[in-house]
């Protein structure tokens, strides 16, 4: 499941303060809180658009997997998708300074 905010929003979710832009997709069970609470703030996104642009490619990692964005951000980004937390944990461990934390976290939803 995949929605989109509709506003800027502050939320909670799994104990860790999220900060959703207007127009910011998320997915996974933050998506499905946020469809579910947050009523007239997100929008479902519906149909099998499996994460890829109009041009049918790929869409390129958000701004959450470079070195200035937060550990919520990119846990945001990557939802409950395996190949999503695959992508930000060669991010994570490619940075000067790793978060172990965040690399804890990914690498248990890439196992899971």
């Amino acid at each position: 499941m995949r929605v989109v905010a509709n506003e800027k929003m502050k939320v909670f979710h799994d104990h860790v303060a999220i900060t959703l832009e207007a127009g910011q997709e998320v997915s996974g069970s933050l998506a499905a809180m946020l469809l579910q609470r947050a009523h007239g703030k997100v929008t479902r996104l519906d149909g099998d658009r499996d994460r890829r642009g109009e041009d049918g490619g790929q869409e390129d990692a958000p701004t959450s997997l470079e070195a200035a964005e937060t550990a919520a951000a990119v846990l945001a980004w990557v939802g409950d998708d395996p190949a999503r937390a695959a992508e930000a944990l060669d991010a994570e461990e490619a940075r000067d300074k790793p978060r172990s934390t965040l690399i804890k976290q990914l690498s248990k939803l890439i196992e899971d």
